[in-house]
Order: C-alpha cells, then sequence, then structure tokens
C-alpha cells in the first residue's frame, strides 16, 4: 500500500488489464490509462455510430473473414475508432485468427491507440460485466488498482530469479523501460530498450530521488541499500513521464521488494553460511558430538549417505585477482571464499568452508566428479590441498594436516592443486606425526638460528624455497650472490653442519616444514 491519500478516480484501461483472472495482453504501443465507461460486443460494419467515446470495443473479426481487403479494412476500423473517442479495441483471439492481426496493430501503434487481445477461453460477457461493475463506482477504483499492482508485482518473490522478474514485471505495467543497476553500475536486471549506460552516467557519484531527460527519454531513479548494498531502480519513457496514477504506488511497492529480496537474501546467506561453518569447524576438529546429525546434515547438503570425504585447505597471495578484491571485500580471505562458492555452485560440487586464521578450510565428497572442473576454474593465485579421503568423523585433525601438507606442496610445486596421496615422501611422514612433538622437535634443531639469528632463520626459508640456488635466492632477496654465499657460511657454522650434505638438507627440511605447520 502507498502512503499517500487515495482518491476517487475513474476505471483504466490499465485496471482491466490488472485482472489477473482474464489474461489479457496489450498488443500496441500506447498509453494504457485510457478512460473506459462500457464494454460492447460488436461485428458489424461502421461500429463507431454504436459506440460511445471511452468504451472498449469487443470483436472476434468475424467482419474480416473472407474479406479480399481484410488488411485494409482493419487499418479503416482504427481510424473510425480513433475519431469517434473509443478508448480500445479488444481482439478475441483462437476464434477467427489465431493471434491479434498484424495490420491492426501496426495501425494501432501509427495513432497510440490501446488494442489488447483477449484468450479464446474468455467470455466476452465476462468483460462486459466487469467494465460494467467497475464503472458504477469510482470510489474503490484507486485502492482496487494498487492491490491488483501488488499482487502482480509479489508474484516475483516466487520466481528463482526474483530481481530479473520484478523488472520485467514493472516494465510491462508501466509500459516503460526499467533497470535495476549494483552500486558500481552493473546491470543486475533490465526491461526495455532505455541507453543503459546513459542513464547509469547520470547516476554516478548520485543518491536519492532523482529525475532527468536523457534525448527522448524521461527518467525518473531511485536509490535503495538493501541489505547494506547500494542500488539504482531508474525507469524511463519516451512517451510521457511516467504513467500516473499507477506508477508512484507501482514503483514504491517495486522498491518494498527488492529492499524485502536483498535482505531475506543476505539473511539467508549469512545464516546458511554460519551453519556450514560450523559444521566444517566441528568436522576439522574432531569434536562431533552427535555423529549421525552430522551424518545427516551432509546426506541434505548433497555429500551422500556416509560418503568419504576430503577435507580441503586453501590460500591465495595479496595479489589475488590483481588487487581487484579490495573493491569488494574488506578481507582477502572473504574474497577468496566468495568465488570459490560461486564456482562450486557453478560446477555442481557440494562444499562446505569455514575461514581459519590464514587459510579456508573446507569439506567435499572424495569421489565427486566434479572436483577436476572446479579446480581447473579456479582463479589464478589459489592454492589447495586435499587430504585423503577418509569416512571417520573424528579424524578430521589428521586429515587437517594432511590437506595443509599438501596445499604447501602444491606451493612449492608451483600447482594450483595436490591431493595428499600425490606429496612427496617429506610432507607424508610430517603429516604422519604429532603435531606437538614434532614442532618440538623441528625447534630443538634449529635453536642457534630461532634464539640468535630469526634474520637468517628466514634467510634459510627463502634458500630452501628457491631450490637451494644462490643467484635465484639473490634475486629473490635483493642481495648480491656473495652476500648469499656469505650467509650461507654463517648458518652452517651456527648449525656445526654443512649445507651440501644431503642428510643436513632433508632435516632441516623438515625442520622448516614443521614449524611452518606449528
Amino acid at each position: 500500500m502507498t502512503g499517500s491519500t487515495l482518491e476517487a478516480d475513474y476505471f483504466r484501461l490499465v485496471d482491466l488489464l490488472l485482472e489477473q483472472d482474464l489474461g489479457l495482453t496489450l498488443e500496441s504501443d500506447c498509453d494504457p490509462n485510457v478512460q473506459l465507461v462500457s464494454a460492447h460486443p460488436i461485428e458489424i460494419e461502421t461500429p463507431a455510430r454504436w459506440l460511445e467515446p471511452h468504451t472498449l470495443m469487443l470483436t472476434t473479426g468475424t467482419r474480416f473473414a473472407g474479406q479480399e481487403k481484410a488488411a485494409l479494412a482493419q487499418r479503416e476500423l482504427v481510424r473510425e475508432l480513433v475519431a469517434a473517442g473509443v478508448s480500445a479495441l479488444g481482439y478475441g483471439v483462437g476464434v477467427i485468427t489465431e493471434t491479434v492481426p498484424r495490420a491492426l496493430v501496426d495501425e494501432a501503434n501509427r495513432h497510440h491507440f490501446a488494442v489488447i487481445s483477449i484468450p479464446a477461453h474468455v467470455r466476452f460477457m465476462d468483460v462486459v460485466a466487469l467494465v460494467a461493475a467497475a464503472t458504477r463506482t469510482t470510489d474503490s477504483t484507486v485502492l482496487r488498482r494498487t492491490l491488483q499492482m501488488q499482487n502482480h508485482l509479489l508474484e516475483a518473490m516466487a520466481s528463482p530469479a526474483p530481481e530479473a522478474d520484478l523488472v520485467g514485471r514493472l516494465a510491462e505495467l508501466l509500459r516503460s523501460s526499467v533497470v535495476l543497476y549494483s552500486e558500481v553500475g552493473d546491470v543486475v536486471a533490465s526491461a526495455g530498450e532505455a541507453p543503459l549506460h546513459l542513464i547509469r552516467a547520470q547516476l554516478r557519484g548520485r543518491s536519492g530521488q532523482l529525475r532527468f531527460r536523457i534525448g527522448r527519454w524521461m527518467v525518473s531513479a531511485h536509490s535503495i541499500s538493501p541489505g547494506g548494498h547500494n542500488y539504482w531502480l531508474a525507469t524511463a519513457s519516451r512517451r510521457h513521464e511516467l504513467p500516473d496514477p499507477l506508477a508512484a504506488p507501482a514503483v514504491e511497492v517495486a522498491l518494498r521488494l527488492l529492499n524485502t529480496i536483498e535482505r531475506a537474501r543476505h539473511r539467508a546467506t549469512t545464516e546458511n553460511r554460519a551453519v556450514r561453518a560450523a559444521l566444517v569447524r566441528a568436522l576439522v576438529s574432531g569434536e562431533v558430538p552427535d555423529p549421525e546429525s552430522v551424518i545427516d546434515r551432509l546426506e541434505m547438503l548433497r555429500f551422500g549417505r556416509r560418503a568419504k570425504l576430503r577435507v580441503v585447505s586453501l590460500t591465495a597471495p595479496r595479489t589475488y585477482d590483481g588487487g581487484r578484491w579490495t573493491f569488494r571485500s574488506d578481507r582477502l580471505l572473504d574474497a577468496i571464499e566468495q568465488d570459490v562458492v560461486d564456482l562450486a555452485h557453478d560446477s555442481r560440487l557440494p562444499l562446505l568452508l569455514a575461514q581459519g586464521d590464514q587459510e579456508l578450510l573446507g569439506i567435499v565428497p572424495a569421489d565427486s566428479n566434479s572436483v577436476d572442473s572446479w579446480i581447473q576454474n579456479l582463479r589464478e593465485g589459489v592454492v589447495c590441498g586435499f587430504s585423503e579421503p577418509f569416512d571417520d568423523i573424528h579424524a578430521g585433525p589428521e586429515r587437517l594436516r594432511d590437506a595443509q601438507c599438501a596445499r604447501r606442496a602444491a606451493i612449492r610445486a608451483k600447482s594450483t592443486a595436490m591431493r595428499f596421496e600425490d606429496v612427496g615422501i617429506s610432507d607424508w611422514l610430517l603429516a604422519g606425526r604429532d603435531q606437538s612433538t614434532t614442532a618440538r622437535k623441528a625447534a630443538d634443531h634449529l635453536t642457534p638460528l630461532i634464539a640468535d639469528h630469526p634474520e637468517l632463520l628466514e634467510f634459510l626459508r627463502e634458500y630452501f624455497a628457491n631450490d637451494l640456488d644462490v643467484t635465484a635466492t639473490a634475486k629473490k632477496c635483493a642481495l648480491h650472490p656473495n652476500t648469499v654465499r656469505y650467509r650461507i657460511k654463517r648458518i652452517e657454522e651456527a648449525l656445526h653442519a654443512s649445507l651440501r650434505s644431503p642428510a643436513v638438507i632433508a632435516e632441516i627440511h623438515l625442520s622448516l616444514e614443521n614449524l611452518a605447520v606449528s
């Protein structure tokens, strides 16, 4: 309902079109706000002499059947009705012709005269009775029109794409172009032929309610912020500003529905994300007080009944997406999560995610055929590691270490993804030991660097990350190669070991990797 005062108004063609049970369709380019005082079926020649102004003439096209110059007679009928002040012509389809004759519509378009099609199942007497009843009083016309319009727009809420359906219905009601823009100017949904880029240019950097003209287009725009996101809803017409009195309440209802759609979607998304994250955290921690409940939830989320799972660990550098992620998210993990979830939806991959301190943790079905497609389409920079398949939902902590080791192996291999069964023996050994015990052993082994030379420890990480290559390390650290050799010598002196010994290299590699895990 609109907050404005309802005033008496006459019955209009648009009110008849809003009668959903009739299913009438406006076929011509015209303003549907013409007044109707009566409706009459008539099939005789020169019908205008029998019709008063503001009448809706109803015909099945019987008089045109078999005429050699039917198209000429149809055009002449339109001109006759326009001259007599008749409001509209209703053509019953499915009797003589399956559609409204093209000549009728073309001539009606020339005169901006209203031609509507009436389905075969609708009786003319029902249309006559409805118009007669509606025109006996004008007191409730605005109220009735508003309720009908609201019901028509509310049906968009049941659509799989509610914004697009709502925009299409609003454009149909107003006989105008309608477009919904996101806060960055992308077209979320549109209907009609308005100059979208020119309208967008007028909206840039502005807010509130605007009215402006672009060539022959008169534009009305409203800014809204449902769910914390900014949108513009713009309507544009070349014939008139907006077809009163329907426009104001229709736009108001559309704005409210957009708010409802976005807030409901935001709330549902937030709640759904929290529930899924809680399920992931329970699984990777191994703290599952009600296993049957978790199994039931996984089945409802398309994982299958007692299906084997994998833990997945994902990261990306801050240069992810060329740094453009900062325009849509405050945190890197939020941007990565949004992208990988959208991709999983498109790939039909069941995926549960939760955010860790510096990584995304997920659960996927181990046997899903969609995993490879999902991996191949990840944005550049995302790296993920997968644990071994498991079906013991209490084995999460061990499988989490599998996934993290696989992810680090993928980074070293400059690969997008790595499964734990494909990692090298060093990663396999690291994942198979108790983390706290192994971390203490690694710290003991590197104590001389950790305690006295932390800068050399960081250098050692870079040296190993560059495959013990002096030239590559120098380039990466912006050092002279001789400086790299000098630091290697200092590390050897601190550890009392040679960095040319395979055994020492293996021990240091395992220690560095274990410290990274801990």
